[in-house]
């Protein structure tokens, strides 16, 4: 996959490429693709933890709500304790700190999950394929497979 350079020098970029990510591979950029799996996973767990606090479906606000705190909570304790949600464990993904070294701290972790829970800048991405919560959060979504 190539883009065109925003600079208009004509040179063609692939996702990671202004980040020195390689290409393909564990360590790339993670997709939309898996990005989206992901979000969906979780999101089906959020909605299951939702089911389990509600005591059962309630096509209420209350229990969409819990869905939605449920999303969050999931993201904010999997990415800071783990790196990465259990959908992202399922489909190869990973949150880490965009300057390579290791797992984001705490706060860097609730900033985009904050972020994340506005959802526009989770699909606005820039030529490395970086996301805008990551790209202020100084994280990046990498590839571990």
């Amino acid at each position: 996959m190539t883009r065109s350079d925003s600079a208009g020098s004509g040179k063609d970029l692939y996702a990671g490429e202004t980040s020195s990510y390689p290409l393909t591979g564990p360590g790339s950029v993670a997709g939309f693709g898996p990005r989206l799996g992901a979000f969906l996973i979780d999101g089906l767990l959020a909605d299951l933890l939702a089911v389990i606090v509600d005591g059962g479906f309630h096509n209420s606000g209350r229990h969409t709500l819990a869905s939605y705190v449920g999303f969050l909570l999931i993201e904010i304790v999997f990415v800071a304790v783990a790196a990465q949600t259990p959908g992202m464990k399922l489909l190869g993904i990973a949150v880490v700190r965009a300057d390579g070294s290791g797992r984001a701290a705490l706060r860097w972790v609730l900033f985009r999950t904050l972020l994340l829970a506005v959802i526009a800048p989770a699909v606005i991405v820039d030529a490395s394929g970086r996301a805008m919560h990551d790209r202020a959060a100084g994280t990046v979504m990498l590839r571990t497979r």
